[in-house]
């Protein structure tokens, strides 16, 4: 796909700098330089920001690509609830091609480019009743939109390892094929201890590839689901740190404030990033409650306090899990905001971290940001200010992918 280099940003207004800035960007597709009044190159196309807000492309940390658009494909959640989600998309996926993964998960990476999202980590079920189309669905669209949309692909065994025999070895040859991660649904299997043995396993396959881990972990409101602490310490115990994500931790908003604080203690020590999905977590968490009823997220606001890396994920895109959802990570952070009250001026920048820095320190990110040497990955917004980005969620007037206009 042929697109058009573009050399400088003009009149930009950068988070925390008072002047408007101009933004040179080399034929490399870096920043080279960053101040106000600069001399634009001679060449390239040059874009003027007219005082708009310039951040760098959001980061969606947790994305189901094979699962996008799929709601017409599978029968009706009637409940509402995780649970039946996963049953009717077992019936669904069985039937499932890899050309129709390929369209509709090209569909959605295009859908969150033209929205700012450079970065995506989605998650592709590799079960026995999957097998390996769904992964080379994936696959195929991430090398369709490598331009538009950096891609790293968990493998997720979405009914359990242990109690889906068989989902393992997928698990091992589609990391081979080229997916990047090994993924988990550690609190699905049948016992506590199985849950444990499904850690152990996710520890010694990431050991064999070398790779990172991003587990779905305690998606529940259940406070005696207790997988995360386990993953923090076989992170610790691996030498894994750093190098493990925990995705969702919806359990530990039902935990005692002691044994919470624990938890939290423990994700730390560990380097853990935790992903929270306030749209989708909202909408499937709390089923069982009568009132008053929980919000089924994650603690964010007390792990954001402890110095626990957090990131946000837009999860689902109109699928029997959530019928919603547009790509659009400046609406998953506005939910944010809501769901765990995070309206102070501090907070909100740090909603808007999540969404930028955040996630990339969970995806591995390197040269990234809005500073010299970094590539040019930006989103250019029509407001002048990180809370009215939140307030009005605009679509960008231009989004760049290594110096090169992509919308």
């Amino acid at each position: 796909m042929a697109m058009t280099h573009v050399s400088a940003i003009s009149n930009a207004r950068l988070r925390r700098a008072g002047r408007l800035q101009d933004i040179l960007i080399g034929a490399d597709g870096r920043i080279e330089r960053l101040g106000p009044r600069l001399r634009p190159p001679k060449k390239g196309r040059i874009i003027d920001a007219q005082g708009g807000l310039v951040l760098p492309s959001f980061v969606d940390a947790h994305l189901h690509l094979d699962l996008a658009y799929s709601l017409d494909l599978v029968k009706p959640n009637k409940s509402g609830t995780l649970l039946e989600a996963i049953r009717h998309w077992d019936e669904a996926k069985r039937r499932l091609t890899p050309e129709n993964v390929r369209e509709r998960a090209v569909r959605a990476i295009r859908a969150e480019a033209a929205f700012g999202t450079g970065f995506i980590r989605t998650h592709v079920d590799v079960g026995t009743n999957a097998g390996l189309r769904l992964a080379d669905g994936v696959l195929a669209a991430r090398e369709a939109c490598k331009d538009l949309v950096d891609v790293q692909i968990a493998v997720f065994p979405q009914d359990g390892i242990l109690r889906d025999p068989g989902a393992y070895e997928q698990m091992r040859t589609a990391l081979e094929k080229g997916c990047n991660l090994v993924g988990g649904i550690a609190h699905h299997e049948r016992t506590a201890d199985d849950s444990r043995r499904h850690i152990e396993m996710l520890f010694d396959l990431a050991a064999d590839f070398d790779a990172d881990i991003d587990c779905h972990i305690d998606e529940s409101d259940d406070p005696l689901s207790l997988c995360t602490e386990y993953l923090a310490a076989q992170a610790i115990k691996r030498g894994w740190q750093g190098r493990v994500t925990a995705s969702h931790v919806c359990a530990l908003s039902s935990y005692d404030n002691a044994h919470a604080a624990k938890v939290v203690a423990l994700l730390r020590e560990a380097g853990i990033s935790v992903v929270t999905n306030p749209q989708v977590n909202m909408h499937l968490e709390g089923r069982y409650d009568g009132y008053p009823k929980r919000r089924g997220l994650t603690r964010v606001r007390e792990l954001l306090d402890k110095g626990v890396n957090v990131a946000v994920g837009q999860d689902c895109i109109n699928d029997p899990f959530y019928p919603f959802g547009t790509g659009q990570m400046l609406d998953v952070a506005h939910m944010l905001v809501h769901a765990d009250h995070l309206a102070a001026p501090r907070q909100i920048e740090q909603v808007v971290d999540a969404i930028t820095s955040g996630g990339a320190r969970a995806l591995g990110v390197t040269r990234y940001g809005v500073a010299a040497g970094c590539s040019a990955d930006l989103v250019v917004l029509p407001v002048e200010t990180v809370p009215e980005a939140i307030r009005l969620r605009p679509p960008p007037k231009h989004v760049l992918k290594r110096g090169r206009l992509v919308h």
